[in-house]
């Protein structure tokens, strides 16, 4: 019987061999990777240029890392990585930053104890920046005014802070997004419109009560505290169809329903259906996020759209801008939320 033989693996070139190849020392080929050529003959940046690349020489990260400072290494806390919501965001953020010569290091932090072990890790390994992907939950994030001045820059992004920070902020609008839905309804004649309010350990569901209040102020709808039920998305689902019931038994019940969020929504939809009552037809119900399931609901599902995607390439070029800029003014972004409509609320209200 044939035995196979393991082939050894090729010798890792080093800047040892490039210096050799191209008749310079280690120190020249060093200047020449870190940018140092001021004073260097042209002649003898092509032959470096030239041995680097016939010999395929890859500089060591880590040994870069011990004469810049920098691991090249961006680390990303995500909040709530069960649920694919978020990891949009890590589609767009992974692309750009490893066009900017960055990796990132994924961690993911479902509660505060949690997130203090990954942002130790992360210092530890002493990655160039931080991105907070996080829930608008009050935490208190006192540790986080304790960090050490040998912290890296951080961006963060829907995160409520409890304390003053000097950090990089996007968030985006609930309220303005919440008026535009209930603006929506009212354009399709809808006067009696409810709302399934989120929990209130987090600020996302005050803002958008107070987007509802507004645009009910705005259209001349008086605000009826019947018509507005609790659908905390972190309890049970048996929670949001007793919510939902309760709703339909006010007299008169409402014509549309504005959901805590798109799971909570489908959930509406389903005890809508089992009652007998036909989705947009009697009611309407529009969500909150724009999960990727929207769109194979039965109907498909109105939403207000929260610009995750938009919110992670933002994050990621204010931190690239940062890591160039240190001293820059620290930027706080407000962006939009946006009304996707699909068929849950296409038809008109005729009362």
């Amino acid at each position: 019987m044939g035995s196979l033989s393991r082939q050894r693996p090729a010798k890792r070139v080093t800047i040892k061999d490039v210096a050799q190849a191209a008749g310079v020392s280690v120190t020249t080929v060093s200047n020449a990777l870190n940018q140092r050529t001021e004073a260097m003959a042209e002649p003898t940046l092509l032959r470096i240029q030239e041995a680097i690349h016939s010999l395929n020489y890859r500089p060591s990260r880590v040994a870069r890392s011990l004469v810049t400072s920098q691991t090249a290494t961006i680390g990303l806390i995500i909040a709530e990585i069960e649920t694919p919501l978020f990891l949009q965001a890590l589609h767009f953020i992974e692309p750009i930053a490893r066009n900017a010569g960055y990796n990132v290091l994924l961690c993911s932090a479902q509660n505060l104890a949690d997130e203090q072990q990954a942002v130790n890790l992360l210092l530890e390994k002493q990655v160039d920046g931080i991105i907070f992907l996080s829930t608008s939950l009050y935490v208190d994030d006192e540790y986080l005014t304790r960090l050490p001045l040998s912290a890296p820059p951080i961006v963060i992004i829907n995160r409520t802070l409890t304390h003053p920070l000097n950090f990089d902020q996007i968030h985006w609008d609930n309220v303005g997004g919440t008026i535009a839905a209930v603006t929506y309804l009212v354009q399709h004649g809808h006067s009696r419109i409810a709302l399934l309010r989120g929990p209130a350990s987090r600020r996302s569901s005050t803002e958008r009560l107070e987007g509802y209040r507004r645009a009910l102020q705005q259209h001349g709808l008086e605000y009826n505290e019947d018509y507005v039920q609790l659908a905390d998305f972190e309890a049970s689902p048996e929670t949001w169809v007793q919510a939902t019931r309760r709703l339909l038994a006010v007299s008169p019940p409402p014509t549309a329903i504005l959901a805590s969020n798109d799971i909570v929504a489908a959930v509406v939809l389903r005890t809508l259906q089992r009652v007998g009552l036909r989705v947009p037809q009697d009611v309407a119900v529009i969500g909150t996020d724009n999960q990727p399931f929207c769109t194979f609901l039965n109907p498909a599902l109105t939403t207000v759209g929260v610009p995750i995607i938009e919110a992670g390439q933002r994050a990621i070029e204010m931190l690239l801008t940062r890591l160039a800029e240190p001293h820059r003014p620290s930027e706080q972004v407000l962006l939009p939320c946006s009304l996707i409509v699909r068929e849950s609320s296409e038809a008109d209200y005729n009362d």
